[in-house]
């Protein structure tokens, strides 16, 4: 006979398992994708996808340009992002970066 309380054991720790593989998923930013050297990057997933990117006030090429196979190769640091497009409110913000890829994933407001 089985004493009372046993099968609440295994599932503790079922149960703890589940707990700490969600936890631990959330840790990493949601942005961040992997490691490419000594260098950063900016990966753009923007809508609408040929708003302009502006780096630093040097114009660099529509969001389009760089997807994750052809990444903004950006230094380590922080650095004044704007998204332009005519007819849209301008996006801008200071992101740092680290020597990884920073994905950017944003949809522009229409004026």
């Amino acid at each position: 006979m089985r004493k009372p309380g046993t099968r609440f054991v295994p599932v503790l720790f079922v149960v703890a398992g589940v707990l700490a593989a969600a936890v631990l998923a959330g840790c990493y930013p949601q942005s961040q994708i992997y490691g490419v050297g000594n260098e950063g990057g900016l990966v753009f997933n923007v809508n609408p996808p040929e708003a302009e990117v502006v780096l630093d006030g040097v114009v660099q090429g529509a969001a389009s340009a760089f997807p994750e196979e052809r990444y903004l190769k950006v230094s380590p640091g922080k650095h004044l992002l704007e998204l332009r497009l005519a007819g849209y409110e301008t996006y801008s913000r200071e992101i740092y970066v680290a020597s990884s890829l920073l994905r950017i994933d944003t949809a522009l407001v229409k004026r």
